[in-house]
């Protein structure tokens, strides 16, 4: 009686996990856990990289359904030159970005039928097909009026180039521009122009898909600029920024591309250098609000790259490694630039 009482105390001990058993499993568990997570952040990227990829296709798509309309793409602004009276205090609707243009054309007409006080109010609303995925933050890091609490856009229209064509010519840029090339607006220097005006979202527009005389699937019609930090994004609404107190425009809906900043410049440096008609700038911003008012520093959070539309309607990812030669002879429409890609 006694030896199977002794017996059964002993199998009623073993049901359970010793310690070790149970630190072996966690170990295990952990393991899988360490090999699993990888892949499934690299889903989640690559599930980000495509819808932004279709964000670039519907507004390829709006482009052209607006070229059919208006036989012309969307202009980044129809800023004429001339400043606002120094007690106006709303946008004018000429100085409006591309992306009000393309509303209609990406289902979004509900947003114009909107009556603000301001037509920059319209920016209050989030419109989805302007947000990259990758990029979490969509309010405005730069406030006009006080729009600190209004939505930016990750898109961005293609200007044309900054610097020199392939024939050692200056590419040639909107002489609008009210300022020298670079003001001291704060402690740095903010970078506001030159407009660039050789490619396909310009001011003023008139940029017809036959007078791509480069080809449309060689000439970028919109690039992204999402990575973290950039810290130059106006709102959605915004084409051209016009400042009455220091006399002075910037674009904000479109940028040109510069020898000097290739894809994701922004994520390893502070300042970089461009050349313009023959004279060389140093320090211009890559990020920050000195940044942004009319260079482009185009990338993403994409791992490695970028996402451009070409105007032939097709989007393409661009790595960080690409040439900005490239970069630069894609962002003209008419430059006869040879191009390998």
């Amino acid at each position: 009686m006694t030896h199977f009482s002794q017996v059964q105390h002993s199998n009623q001990v073993r049901n359970g996990f010793t310690l070790v058993e149970l630190l072996v499993v966690i170990a295990i568990i952990g393991l899988l856990i360490g090999l699993l997570l990888p892949a499934v952040q690299a889903a989640r990227g690559a599930a980000q990289r495509m819808q932004c990829q279709n964000h670039f296709r519907q507004l390829a798509i709006a482009a052209h359904n607006y070229h059919d309309v208006h036989q012309e793409l969307p202009a980044e602004s129809y800023f004429d030159g001339t400043f606002f009276d120094p007690d106006e205090d709303k946008i004018d609707e000429a100085h409006t970005s591309f992306r009000v243009r393309l509303l209609p054309f990406i289902e979004q007409a509900a947003v114009l039928g909107i009556i603000p006080e301001s037509i920059e109010n319209l920016a209050l609303i989030p419109v989805p097909t302007f947000f990259c995925p990758s990029n979490s933050r969509r309010i405005v890091d730069i406030g006009c009026i006080d729009g600190g609490n209004r939505y930016a856009s990750h898109y961005y229209g293609i200007a044309g180039a900054i610097g020199n064509d392939p024939f050692g010519r200056p590419y040639t840029f909107d002489d609008q521009q009210r300022k020298e090339y670079t003001h001291a607006i704060r402690p740095g220097r903010a970078f506001l122009g030159p407009f660039a005006n050789t490619g396909t979202v310009i001011i003023g527009g008139e940029v017809s898909l036959c007078s791509i005389t480069d080809g449309t699937s060689n000439t970028f019609l919109f690039g992204e600029i999402s990575w973290a930090n950039y810290g130059a994004h106006y709102n959605w609404v915004r084409g051209t920024v016009i400042s009455n107190r220091q006399q002075f425009t910037a674009l904000a809906s479109s940028k040109g591309i510069a020898h000097n900043f290739p894809i994701n410049a922004g994520k390893h440096n502070e300042m970089l250098q461009i050349e313009i008609a023959g004279e060389i700038y140093d320090n211009v911003p890559v990020r920050g609000q000195g940044a942004g008012h009319g260079v482009g520093g185009f990338g993403s959070n994409h791992v490695g790259g970028a996402n451009f539309a070409r105007a032939d309607g097709s989007v393409h990812f661009y790595s960080e490694t690409t040439e900005t030669t490239l970069l630069m002879y894609m962002s003209t429409r008419n430059g006869k630039e040879t191009i390998s890609q």
